[in-house]
């Protein structure tokens, strides 16, 4: 979920964008590749935006409660200079020569749907938040 959020933002960027779950969870796959439970996916995805928002990744205008399942939908989001700085990164070993990690993670969430694209998505963020280091190319 977090690289679908970068993903789109980055993709954005510098515009905000508006994250709605109701809308994105189809395009992570379709539910019935991710998880039986809809509201628990949704819920998952607001968490998810809310945690890298107060991690300094993005920033949001507003975020609103859905009236049908209680989901979180979040308004004016946009990556903050600390998550562009992130996605700019060039981890040589995972992406082609000049591809920063956050064009990287926008082609891979394009078809997420894949097990290889998932197992990409499982190493580029972590490397985005910092969480490995002394990749070549970092």
């Amino acid at each position: 979920m977090a690289g679908d959020i970068f993903a789109r933002l980055y993709h954005a960027f510098p515009a905000p964008t508006d994250l709605i779950p109701d809308g994105i969870i189809p395009a992570l796959g379709g539910q019935e590749e991710i998880d039986d439970n809809p509201e628990r996916m949704q819920a998952l995805y607001g968490h998810t935006v809310q945690w890298l928002s107060d991690e300094g990744y993005l920033r949001f205008g507003q975020a609103a409660h859905q009236d049908e399942d209680d989901s979180v939908a979040f308004f004016d989001v946009v990556l903050t200079s600390k998550g562009l700085e992130a996605l700019r990164k060039t981890p040589g070993s995972l992406t082609g020569p000049g591809e920063t990690l956050g064009e990287k993670i926008e082609e891979t969430a394009k078809d997420i749907s894949s097990d290889a694209a998932k197992d990409l998505m499982k190493q580029l963020i972590p490397l985005a938040l910092g969480w490995i280091k002394g990749m070549s190319g970092l």
